[in-house]
C-alpha cells in the first residue's frame, strides 16, 4: 500500500522530475497567503502579523513574537539526547508520560508540571530529529524542511514569524508554533447595526504557545545555523493517528491539484475525486486534505480565473495555433467581450475531407456558466459512427451569429458540404442560404413528425390508419415526387385536413424534408434527422456542466474528442483483425468486399448479397447495343428483419434510416456490358454509397466476381485515416504535452513493475527502497522550472497566465437563449396532451362510450339513484 501511495504521489503529475522540488518550495502554509513586503521588511499573515522595522533596528515585537529579551537560556536549557527539564531553582521536575499521546509511528510526547503548577508538553522524537543548537544547514530551505519534518513527527503545526533583513539580505528567520499568540476574544454585539456580521470560526485555537525556532544566516554564505530553539508547548500535541487532520497535512500537493483538474474534464467533481483518491490510496488518512479542502481548491481555481476566463482561452488557442500544425480558430468580440468562437484541428480537417459530404449541426445549452450556445458540426465516418468536424460557441442564436459561424467554418475547411441537416430554426435556415447557397438544406424529419399530436386533433390521431398512412408517404425514400403529392392530397381529403394550417405549411416546405426531393443528392440517405447531432450533444452534456468556465468546457470537449478518435482506432483495429465469415456462394464477391470495406459497412454489404440470393430474381431482360435493362423482382422474406444474425452470438442493429429495401416490387437495373456501369431504380447507391441487392442479383447473373472499383467509395474504405493522425493530442499548447506523455509512460512502466513483483515480498521491498533512493535523489537535484505557489500551478495546469497585465478579451455577457426551458415545456405539453387524449379515447367499461370512465358514467349513476330510492 505504501508503494501505491508513492506511485500515485510522484508519477501522476505532469513533470516527474520536479515533484519533490515543488513540494519543498511550496511553503506548508501557503494557504495563509503569507507574503513578504520587501519595502517595509514586513511579513504578513492571515491570522497574525509580525513587523520588524529595519530603519530603527528596533527589537520591539508583537506579543505573538518571541522576544530576545525574554529568552532565558538557563531556565529553558536544552540538552541533546535527554528530556531533563529544570525549574527556576535548578531542580529537576517530575516527568509524567501522557498515555493518550503515545505516537503510532514516530514516538511520544511527555507532560511536565512547571514551578507555577502549569502543565507543558515536550515532544519526544527519533534521535536523528532531536534539535541541536548550532546545527548548520546548507540554506534556509533545507532548514525549513528539517523543522517541518520535526513538527510533523512531534505533532504540531508551524507558521512563519519574524524575518529580519539587512540591505535586502535575510539575517534571521523565526518559525513559531501555530497555536502561538493570544486567542481571539472578539465579541459580537447582536444589538448593534452590524449584528449581521459573523465571527470567523478558525480551526486553530490560539493558546499563546511560546515554542519557536530561529535560524541565523552565516555571513558571506548561503548557509544558516540553528540559533535559538524552544521546545516547550503549553498545549497537548496532536496524536500521530490524527496528524492527517492538521494544517500541515491538509495542504493539497500538486499531484492532488492536477488530479482534481483532470477529473473535472470528465464531469467528476471535487467530492467524487476525493473519494476516488481515498480508495486508490487505501484510506482517508493517506490523502492530503479533507473533502472540504478539495472542494475549496475547485473554488480557488474558479476565483483565480475570474474575469480572465475568455482571455485565458483565447491565449491558449493562440499558443496552440503557434505550436500545433494546421490548427485553426476564429473569434469575435463585441465591445471587447467574447461574442463567438470557432475552432478545428488537423484531425477534424482530415475527417471533413473524407466524410464532409453530409453535415448536421444543432445547438445545445447548459454547457457553460455564460449560457453560450454550443454548436458542434457532426458527420458520419467510415464505421457509420458520429465524427465531429469542428465546434463553435455563440452568445446569441440569431442570423448574424450563425452567418459568422458558417463563414468561419467555410474559411477553415475551404469547401461547403453537399447537404446540411438542421432543425427548423429560421436563423439557421437564413444563414445557410447566404453562406452555403449551393448546399442542399434538409430539415430534421423527426422534429416535424413529433409535432403531429399537437397539430392534429386527437380523433384523427387515434384513427388506426392515420399514422400508418402518414408515415408510409413521408418516410418512403423510393417514392417519386408526383406520387408523393398525389398521395398527400388523398391523405388530406381522407382525414379532412385540407384546412389544417400546419399541414399546409409542411406541404409548402416539402422540398426541405421529404426524401423524394433528395433522391438526386449524393449520400442524401446518410441523415434524415438531426439524431446524430443530438447524440453528440448528449455526449457533450454528460461531461460538461452549466457552471463550467470556458476553459473547463474546452478541457471536457477535448477529452470527448480523444475518446471519439480512440473509438475510430478501435474500429479500425477490429476491421483489420476480425476475419468475417463467408455466408453465401458468392465467395469471391464477399471476400473482395471484406478486403475493401470497413467491418461495419461490409456487414451491410453482406446482408445485401444474401438478400440478392434469397429475395431477388431476374424477371425479364431487354438487351441493347451495349446495355441491358433488367427487371428484378423483389419479394419480402423473413430474412428482412431489423436484427440480422451475421455471426454466431453476434447481432448487428440496423438503424431505421439504414434498413434498405424491405418493400416488395419490381426494380429496373441498367447494366453496361462494356464498362460495367450499373444503375438501379431504387437508387440505394446514390443515397448510401453501397450496392443494393438488385444490382448484386444482376452481377451474379453476369458472373461479375468483384465490385467495380468506381463503385467503392473512399469514404467507406478501411484505414483511410492513419492511426498516427487519430492519436495526435491537441489539448497541449506547448512542449508540456511531451512531458505528460513521458510521465504517463513512466507511470505505466512502474505499474507493470508493481504487478510483476506483487507476489514476491522481498523483491517488492527492495524495489521500494530503490524507488525511495531515486526520489530522494530527484529532490536533491531540484529544478528551476517549478511552480512555487498555488496560482503558478493553476497557470501551469491551464497552460497560460490567468492574470495577464493586459486583458484583450473580456468574458462574454450572461445571456438567455430560446433553448432555456423550451424542450422541457414542449415535452410537458406533449405529455399533458397525450394523457388528455388517451383519456378521451378510452371507452367506459359500463356503457362502452368514449370520453369518460365508469366512475363518471351517467348510466351507473342513474342506476345507483334508482337503487337508493
Amino acid at each position: 500500500m505504501r508503494l501505491h501511495v508513492i506511485l500515485i504521489e510522484y508519477f501522476t503529475y505532469i513533470d516527474i522530475s520536479i515533484m519533490i522540488t515543488v513540494m519543498d518550495d511550496l511553503d506548508m502554509h501557503d494557504i495563509e497567503n503569507n507574503h513578504l513586503d520587501e519595502e517595509n521588511h514586513q511579513f504578513g499573515y492571515t491570522d497574525s502579523e509580525f513587523i520588524h522595522n529595519e530603519e530603527n533596528q528596533s527589537e520591539t515585537q508583537d506579543m505573538n513574537d518571541i522576544g530576545n529579551d525574554h529568552y532565558d537560556e538557563q531556565n529553558h536549557q536544552f540538552r541533546s539526547g535527554d528530556s531533563e527539564i529544570l525549574d527556576n531553582d535548578g531542580n529537576q521536575l517530575e516527568i509524567q508520560v501522557q498515555s493518550d499521546n503515545v505516537a503510532a509511528e514516530y514516538g511520544s510526547c511527555k507532560e511536565f508540571i512547571g514551578a507555577d503548577g502549569s502543565l507543558f508538553w515536550i515532544p519526544v522524537v527519533e534521535p536523528g530529529w532531536i534539535p541541536t543548537l548550532g546545527s548548520i544547514f546548507k540554506d534556509i530551505k533545507d532548514a525549513i524542511k528539517w523543522y517541518k519534518g520535526y513538527a510533523l513527527r512531534s505533532g504540531f503545526d508551524i507558521r512563519k514569524s519574524t524575518e529580519r533583513k539587512k540591505s535586502g539580505i535575510t539575517t534571521s528567520k523565526y518559525f513559531v508554533c501555530n497555536r502561538g499568540g493570544l486567542p481571539n476574544t472578539s465579541i459580537l454585539d447582536t444589538i448593534s447595526d452590524d449584528h449581521h456580521k459573523q465571527l470567523r470560526n478558525s480551526s486553530c485555537k490560539r493558546t499563546n504557545c511560546k515554542a519557536f525556532v530561529a535560524f541565523k544566516a552565516i555571513p558571506h554564505s548561503s548557509e544558516v545555523y540553528l540559533w535559538r530553539f524552544e521546545q516547550q508547548h503549553n498545549h497537548k500535541l496532536i496524536n500521530q493517528d490524527r496528524m492527517h487532520l492538521s494544517r500541515a497535512k491538509r495542504q493539497l500537493s500538486v499531484v492532488d491539484q492536477a488530479f482534481i483538474h483532470k477529473l473535472s474534464s470528465a464531469k467528476v467533481g471535487a467530492t467524487t475525486a476525493y473519494r476516488l483518491m481515498c480508495v486508490i490510496k487505501g484510506g482517508c488518512e493517506f490523502v492530503d486534505g479533507l473533502e472540504i479542502d478539495w472542494k475549496n481548491f475547485t473554488r480557488d481555481i474558479n476565483c483565480h480565473i475570474g474575469g480572465t476566463d475568455a482571455n485565458l482561452l483565447i491565449t491558449k488557442l493562440q499558443n496552440r495555433k503557434e505550436n500545433v500544425t494546421n490548427f485553426t480558430y476564429e473569434y469575435r468580440c463585441d465591445r471587447k467581450q467574447l461574442n463567438a468562437l470557432f475552432w478545428a484541428d488537423d484531425t477534424s480537417k482530415q475527417n471533413y475531407e473524407l466524410f464532409g459530404d453530409v453535415v448536421s449541426f444543432d445547438a445545445t445549452y447548459r454547457t457553460n456558466r455564460y449560457c453560450m450556445v454550443f454548436v458542434p458540426f457532426t458527420g458520419i465516418d467510415n464505421h457509420k459512427r458520429c465524427v465531429t468536424f469542428g465546434a463553435g460557441l455563440l452568445c446569441r442564436e440569431d442570423t448574424n451569429s450563425y452567418i459568422w459561424l458558417l463563414r468561419s467554418f467555410l474559411k477553415c475547411f475551404g469547401k461547403a458540404p453537399i447537404m446540411v441537416v438542421t432543425d427548423q430554426d429560421p436563423a439557421m435556415k437564413k444563414a445557410i442560404e447566404i453562406v452555403f447557397p449551393y448546399t442542399k438544406h434538409r430539415f430534421c424529419m423527426w422534429h416535424i413528425t413529433s409535432k403531429l399530436p399537437l397539430k392534429v386533433s386527437w380523433e384523427t390521431m387515434n384513427e388506426s390508419d392515420f399514422k400508418a398512412d402518414f408515415n408510409s408517404i413521408v418516410w418512403d425514400s423510393k417514392i417519386a415526387v408526383n406520387d408523393f403529392e398525389m398521395r398527400w392530397d388523398a391523405l388530406m381529403v381522407k382525414y379532412k385536413l385540407q384546412d389544417n394550417k400546419w399541414m399546409k405549411d409542411m406541404f409548402d416546405l416539402r422540398s426541405s424534408w421529404i426524401p423524394a426531393y433528395f433522391k438526386d443528392v449524393p449520400m442524401s440517405g446518410l441523415m434524415r434527422t438531426t439524431s446524430r447531432s443530438e447524440s453528440e450533444n448528449s455526449t457533450f452534456n454528460r461531461v460538461s456542466h452549466h457552471g463550467y468556465t470556458l476553459n473547463n468546457f474546452m478541457n471536457a470537449f477535448e477529452s470527448v474528442m480523444e475518446r471519439q478518435r480512440n473509438n475510430q482506432i478501435k474500429f479500425d483495429f477490429d476491421t483489420s483483425t476480425i476475419i468475417p465469415i463467408i455466408k453465401t456462394p458468392l465467395e469471391d464477391m464477399e471476400k473482395h468486399a471484406s478486403m475493401v470495406y470497413t467491418r461495419t459497412i461490409f456487414l451491410m454489404v453482406q446482408r445485401e448479397i444474401l438478400h440478392s440470393l434469397v429475395s431477388c430474381s431476374q424477371k425479364s431482360v431487354t438487351s441493347g447495343v451495349v446495355s441491358d435493362i433488367c427487371i428484378v423482382k423483389h419479394k419480402r422474406t423473413n430474412i428482412s428483419k431489423k436484427k440480422v444474425v451475421v455471426e454466431k452470438k453476434e447481432k448487428v442493429d440496423i438503424d431505421s434510416e439504414w434498413n434498405f429495401n424491405t418493400s416488395e416490387g419490381d426494380f429496373e437495373v441498367e447494366f453496361n456490358r462494356e464498362d460495367l456501369t450499373v444503375k438501379c431504380s431504387c437508387m440505394l447507391f446514390e443515397r448510401f454509397g453501397i450496392f443494393c441487392r438488385h444490382i448484386f442479383c444482376i452481377l451474379k447473373i453476369y458472373d461479375i466476381q468483384e465490385i467495380p472499383s468506381r463503385y467503392i467509395l473512399k469514404r467507406w474504405r478501411r484505414d483511410i485515416i492513419p492511426t498516427t493522425v487519430l492519436k495526435r493530442t491537441f489539448r497541449y499548447s506547448d512542449s508540456s504535452g511531451n512531458i505528460e506523455k513521458v510521465a504517463y509512460k513512466a507511470f505505466s512502466m512502474l505499474d507493470q513493475c508493481l504487478s510483476s513483483l506483487s507476489n514476491d515480498d522481498k523483491k517488492l521491498e527492495e524495489f521500494m527502497q530503490k524507488l525511495e533512493v531515486f526520489m530522494t535523489d530527484i529532490g536533491e537535484q531540484g529544478s528551476d522550472k517549478v511552480p512555487v505557489t498555488k496560482e503558478d500551478h493553476i497557470d501551469k495546469l491551464y497552460g497560460a497566465t490567468t492574470n495577464p497585465e493586459v486583458v484583450d478579451v473580456e468574458n462574454p455577457p450572461m445571456v438567455k437563449n430560446k433553448g432555456s426551458g423550451t424542450g422541457k415545456r414542449l415535452k410537458s405539453a406533449l405529455e399533458k396532451a397525450t394523457i388528455q387524449g388517451n383519456k378521451q379515447s378510452r371507452s367506459c367499461k359500463t356503457c362502452g362510450v368514449k370520453g369518460h370512465n365508469s366512475r363518471k358514467c351517467l348510466t351507473l349513476l342513474n342506476k345507483s339513484k334508482v337503487q337508493s330510492a
